[in-house]
């Protein structure tokens, strides 16, 4: 499969990876209780943290499913966008799709978790402090799938992203969206609530 990632958009690979690497390993030696994470509510600098929040609290999409090319592995696979494509399917943690225009991508990952028990606003702490998002970029916990997800929105390297995550038999899938050089506008979420209308998990 061709590629056309950009630098900045490939840069969301190698987060992806490290984030692999320590939330299956790393992040529970430096960690092992989970607790005292920089990113944790209990040491925020805001009075009121959305992981204080124990239950999803999204309200019902109403937009469309996507209609688009498929993008997916053996354990999630999602539809695109109409006019999107897939532009590298050839890792098995790791799958890209890209926009006709080249301004924004999808990046689709499975890994499995060391710790099966490991809670969603964990995964929110750790995929923040690993994946180049500010500080409370944590947004409240959602659901994706049917199941608990953690939401992340933010800068990362220049990119407006937006990731969705959770933990379903014992791996931790994502689904990343980032926008190039723009804000999140009401056509962009409704592209990702399409999406994520698409998601089924294997």
């Amino acid at each position: 499969m061709h590629r056309l990632v950009s630098g900045r958009f490939s840069a969301s690979v190698g987060a992806a990876l490290c984030l692999a690497l320590l939330v299956t390993g790393c992040s529970d030696d430096d960690d092992p209780e989970g607790e005292g994470s920089p990113e944790s509510p209990s040491s925020s600098a805001t009075s009121t943290s959305p992981t204080d929040s124990t239950s999803p609290t999204d309200e019902p999409s109403t937009a469309a499913p996507a209609t688009g090319p498929r993008l997916g592995m053996e354990s999630v696979e999602i539809r695109m966008p109409e006019g999107w494509a897939v532009d590298d399917d050839e890792s098995d943690i790791v799958v890209v799709g890209l926009a006709d225009d080249r301004n924004a991508a999808i990046y689709l990952s499975s890994f499995p978790a060391l710790n099966p028990d490991v809670s969603v606003a964990r995964l929110a702490q750790i995929t923040q402090r690993t994946g180049g998002y500010p500080k409370n970029s944590v947004q409240p916990e959602t659901t994706m799938a049917g199941l608990p997800a953690f939401h992340l929105a933010g800068p990362v390297a220049g990119d407006f992203s937006e990731e969705f995550g959770v933990l379903h038999e014992g791996d931790i899938i994502s689904v990343k969206f980032i926008l190039r050089d723009g804000p999140k506008t009401a056509a962009w979420q409704e592209l990702i609530d399409s999406v994520l209308a698409t998601v089924e998990l294997g």
